[in-house]
Parts: C-alpha cells; sequence; structure tokens
C-alpha cells in the first residue's frame, strides 16, 4: 500500500478575471504533486461579490459568473481538508 501523499498546492489558469454582470468564465486548476492521493477539490467563495460557482466532479475546471459588480476571493479545499 502507497503512503498518503498531500496536497501541497492548487494553481488556477488564469489566476486572475475580469467579468461583467452575467458573463461567465471557466478556470482550470493544477493540483501539485501530481501523485496526490487525494486531487478532488472543492472551491468557495471566501469574501467579496456573489459569483455563482459551478465546478467538475474534480473540481479541476471551474467555473463562475457574476453576479455583481466587484471582487470576489475564492478558496480552494481539497476533500481531505488539508489545504485551503
Amino acid at each position: 500500500m502507497s503512503a498518503f501523499q498531500p496536497v501541497t498546492n492548487v494553481t488556477l489558469s488564469p489566476d486572475l478575471a475580469q467579468l461583467v454582470v452575467g458573463q461567465r468564465t471557466t478556470f482550470n486548476a493544477t493540483v501539485v504533486p501530481t501523485n496526490a492521493t487525494n486531487r478532488n477539490i472543492v472551491w468557495s467563495r471566501v469574501s467579496g461579490v456573489n459569483v455563482t460557482i459551478e465546478q467538475n466532479a474534480a473540481g479541476s475546471q471551474l467555473h463562475l459568473t457574476a453576479q455583481a459588480s466587484g471582487t470576489c476571493q475564492l478558496r480552494a479545499t481539497i476533500a481531505n481538508g488539508r489545504l485551503q
């Protein structure tokens, strides 16, 4: 049995987007290391304006739709809770 390999980092591409109300954009997430035991990401809004968050099953693709003008900060949480 392999040893547990925790996630050490999650990056988004692009790392910043400017949207108008109602506009939708797609982000792609990369989990490091590539051999992490649990690579599933759960995305949530931490602060700022409301956005609609949709993600694929693993959380590696994120779709945001702006609901208001302003800024928003997101949080990536690995399903095992070790990285936020």
